[in-house]
C-alpha cells in the first residue's frame, strides 16, 4: 500500500453505549499510525452479536458530543440510513468508491473482534480494502493474537498492525448492566454520553 496516502481510521461498533475504551483506542491509533482523522460509524442493523436497547440513532446522538470536541474525529451515519442488514464489507467498499477512495484505511478492531473476523461476511474483501490495526485487549494474551495476525495474513494476504494500548477495563455492557442497577457510570464515559442516556432513560435507567 501506498504510505504517501492520506491514511483515514475507521472506527465502527455498535457503541451501545459508547465509552472511553472506544476512544482511547481511536486517539491511540491516531497517534501511532498518523492518522488524519478517525470516522466513528455505528452500526445499522446488525447480525452476528446481540446489542441492547439503544437505536442507530440514539447511538448516533451518544457520540456526538465526543466526536464535537475532537477535531480529528467525524461521525458519519452511513450504516444507520442504510436498508437492510450491514456488512463491514459493504460499508468499506462504499467509502473505498466514494469520498475516501484515494485514501487509506485502518479499519480498527479490539484483539477479541480479531479473533473472528474470519467468520464475517467476504473476509476477503474487508482485508483487501483496509489495513486492520489491532487495538491490545485485556485476557487476551500477546501470543494469541499474533498467531491470529499470522492466520489471517496467510489465508487473505491482509495487512494487519497492531496498537499498543493503556488498560481500560471498560465495556458496554458493564455500563448498560450499572445504568440498569442504578450505579453510577460516571468517569466510564464521556458526561455527554451519560447526560444523553438520562434524558432518554435508556437501558432500563431512569
Amino acid at each position: 500500500m501506498d504510505e504517501a496516502k492520506t491514511k483515514i481510521g475507521i472506527m465502527g461498533g455498535t457503541f451501545d453505549p459508547p465509552h472511553f475504551g472506544h476512544f482511547v483506542i481511536a486517539q491511540q491509533a491516531l497517534e501511532q499510525l498518523g492518522l488524519k482523522k478517525v470516522l466513528f460509524i455505528p452500526t445499522g442493523r446488525i447480525v452476528y452479536k446481540n446489542t441492547g436497547q439503544a437505536g442507530g440513532m440514539d447511538r448516533y446522538n451518544m457520540l456526538r458530543p465526543v466526536v464535537d470536541e475532537n477535531q480529528s474525529f467525524e461521525l458519519s451515519n452511513i450504516e444507520i440510513v442504510r436498508n437492510g442488514v450491514t456488512y463491514t464489507a459493504d460499508t468499506l467498499r462504499q467509502l473505498k468508491d466514494g469520498e475516501y477512495s484515494g485514501c487509506r484505511l485502518y479499519f480498527l478492531v479490539g484483539a477479541d473482534s480479531l479473533d473472528y473476523m474470519d467468520k464475517w461476511y467476504k473476509p476477503e474483501v474487508i482485508f483487501s480494502l483496509c489495513t486492520v490495526a489491532v487495538a491490545d485487549r485485556s485476557g487476551v494474551p500477546d501470543a494469541e493474537i499474533d498467531i491470529k495476525i499470522a492466520e489471517l495474513k496467510n489465508r487473505f494476504s491482509a495487512d494487519i498492525v497492531r496498537l499498543q494500548m493503556p488498560h481500560v477495563d471498560v465495556s458496554s455492557t458493564m455500563l448498560r448492566e450499572r445504568v440498569k442497577e442504578g450505579r453510577s457510570i460516571r468517569y466510564l464515559t464521556h458526561d455527554g454520553v451519560i447526560e444523553y442516556i438520562n434524558k432518554h432513560k435508556l437501558y432500563g435507567g431512569g
